[in-house]
This record gives structure tokens, C-alpha cells and sequence, in this order.
């Protein structure tokens, strides 16, 4: 972060004066970076949005400004939710062309796979229910978003790799009528799943949790949005139990459902398959947003990044699509 910005945001949200040097901590998923710094008054941690995100479009100022407002309401019913601080009426700062979210500093940790116990499992299900029980009406978040891709603009999103010499690019090319067959069932399912929605974190994977001992706090909410709460239980409780790599536990996967069932959350046994089948909707919206990366990033390290996660997000398309049949024999 240049030095000027951090002066900028400290007086902007009174955060003091900077002392030391600010430490980056980590990039995420979508390319964008978390700095601690610390002041004379305590820690913060300002997120830096990717420059892949066009923040000149007002729409998309406009959703981070939403998501954040979404964060703080949660939090004001209980929700161990982390929101961004505001500065007259707005948390987004941009400047010169990046943007910027301040945050108060949360010491803990964010689980790595094999650290993940059923008992963190569990309390992450009860809190789902508790966001799905809260059933808050956002005027601004009328519908449910569903990220959508028709056959052509995966073939698109391949060639263009093919074209490329993407290291990853042959692999696509030969499971394309797998990717289709999916993306079918995808499809089919979005009717059932508009049927019923809640407003939810959306995006509630391990990586969006820091762990104060057994207390979790939840960060990240720009996925925040409408969705089927069978989806969405569903959709985390596959990624808690570990979807897609061998140490999968149906235990956990099951556990999970019954806590939420439990704890008063909104379980539609009709949604259920789906629920399952909409899983291939996000990984086909991941797999399409890191090929264009790989391909368009002048960043090697932005590159190399992308290409794990498409290698990740095959892989675990492959296994959910031979795991669905069994998955629908859990004791729902």
C-alpha cells in the first residue's frame, strides 16, 4: 500500500497516527490484499480490492457498500459478524483507482483443512440457522443472484486457454462435455432453488472464519446476498466436510444438517438434490473467473494462483458429480 493512501485512510477514519511499518498478511482468492497496521491508538486491517475489480462501476461500489451494511445489521442481531468501519455514510474509499476497507484488527486463526474438527463444523451450522432465522429484508437485494454460463461462453473461456497455451488448458478441453453435463443440472435446478430465500454471508467456507479458540468470527461478506437456505446449508456443509479431497467426512457433512435442522434452520428435503446440483453453478463461476485471470493477469504470481485453483475446482467438479448419488442417502 502506498504510504500516501494509508495517511489519506487514517484521517479519513480517524484511525491515528500509524506507527511502525504496515505488514502485508495475506492475498486472497480474488487478488486482493490484507494489511495490518497498527496506530497509536491500536490494529487495523485494511483490505486492498484487487485491481481486477472495476471500481469506477457504481454498481459494483455500490454492492461492497451494500455487503458491509449487510455485515453490520448482522452483527447488530447478535451475529459474530466482522464489518468494515464507515466514514460519513460510506465504508468503500477509493483512491486513485483502488480501493480500499478498513476493519478493526481480529487476532486468531483461520483453520488450514486437516485442522477442521466436527465441533468447529457444528457451530458454523448453528450460526447458519441463526442467519437464516433473522430473515432480513434488504430493499436494495430484491433477487437471488445466480451466476450463469451458457455452453458458449465456456467454450469461449477454453478456447481462449487452448489459444493461450495455458498449462491447464488441455485438461478443460478433454472434460468439456462433462463441464456441459453439469452446468445442465445446474440449470435445472435454479427454479426450485428461487422458490425460497433468505439473506445470508454466501460465502461461509473456512477461509472467512477466524477462530478465537471455539468462538468463530466471520470476515469477507462481499458474497452476501439472497439464497435458498437449503442451498446454502448445503453448499457449506460440503465445504466443511471437504468436498473434493480424499479426507472427506459424511459424518461431518451429516452432522452439519442435523445441527442446522436442530438450531431452527430452513431445510427443504424438495431442495435438497437441487441444492447439491447447484454446487457445480459456483464451480463453474470460479473455474470461468480464474481462466480469465491465468490468461489476461501481467501478474506471474496472480497466474500461477489461478491456475491451482482451476486444477482445484476440476478435480472437485469430478468428485461431487460421483459423490451426489450418496450424498442423497444421508439421513436428512
Amino acid at each position: 500500500m502506498h504510504p500516501t493512501h494509508l495517511k489519506m485512510i487514517c484521517e479519513k477514519f480517524h484511525l491515528g497516527i500509524p506507527s511502525g511499518t504496515m505488514s502485508s498478511i495475506s492475498g486472497s482468492r480474488g487478488g486482493s490484499f490484507l494489511w495490518r497496521i497498527e496506530t497509536n491508538q491500536t490494529s487495523y486491517a485494511i483490505k486492498q480490492l484487487s485491481s481486477q475489480i472495476d471500481i469506477s462501476n457504481p454498481k459494483i461500489v455500490a454492492k461492497y457498500e451494500l455487503s458491509e451494511k449487510i455485515a453490520f445489521r448482522f452483527a447488530e442481531q447478535g451475529i459474530p459478524a466482522v464489518f468494515a468501519l464507515d466514514a460519513s455514510g460510506h465504508r468503500l474509499t477509493l483512491i486513485e483507482n483502488i480501493g480500499y476497507l478498513v476493519y478493526p484488527w481480529v487476532e486468531g486463526q483461520i483453520l488450514k483443512s486437516n485442522e477442521i474438527s466436527q465441533t468447529h463444523a457444528l457451530k458454523i451450522a448453528e450460526i447458519i440457522a441463526e442467519l437464516h432465522k433473522v430473515n432480513m429484508s434488504v430493499a436494495e437485494n430484491q433477487s437471488l443472484r445466480f451466476d450463469i454460463y451458457s455452453n458458449d461462453a465456456i467454450i469461449t473461456a477454453i478456447d481462449k486457454a487452448v489459444s493461450l497455451k495455458c498449462p491447464f488448458a488441455q485438461k478443460l478441453n478433454e472434460k468439456r462435455n462433462v463441464i456441459f453435463t453439469v452446468n445442465k443440472k445446474y440449470h435445472d435446478a435454479i427454479p426450485v432453488l428461487k422458490a425460497e430465500s433468505v439473506i445470508t454471508h454466501g460465502d461461509m467456507d473456512r477461509l472467512n472464519i477466524i477462530w478465537q479458540g471455539d468462538e468463530p468470527k466471520i470476515i469477507d461478506w462481499e458474497s452476501a446476498r439472497k439464497m435458498n437456505p437449503t442451498h446454502d446449508v448445503i453448499r457449506t456443509s460440503l465445504g466443511w466436510s471437504r468436498v473434493g479431497l480424499e479426507q472427506f467426512s459424511f459424518d461431518i457433512y451429516n452432522k452439519m444438517l442435523q445441527t442446522y435442522k436442530k438450531s431452527g434452520g430452513l431445510l427443504n428435503k424438495q431442495h435438497i438434490e437441487p441444492a447439491l446440483q447447484a454446487g457445480f453453478g459456483s464451480m463453474i463461476h470460479w473455474m470461468i473467473y480464474n481462466i480469465e485471470i491465468a490468461c489476461m493477469s501481467d501478474s506471474d504470481v496472480e497466474k500461477n494462483r489461478a491456475c491451482e485453483q482451476i486444477e482445484s475446482v476440476m478435480s472437485s467438479m469430478m468428485k461431487l458429480q460421483d459423490m451426489i448419488p450418496q450424498l442423497l442417502k444421508v439421513d436428512y
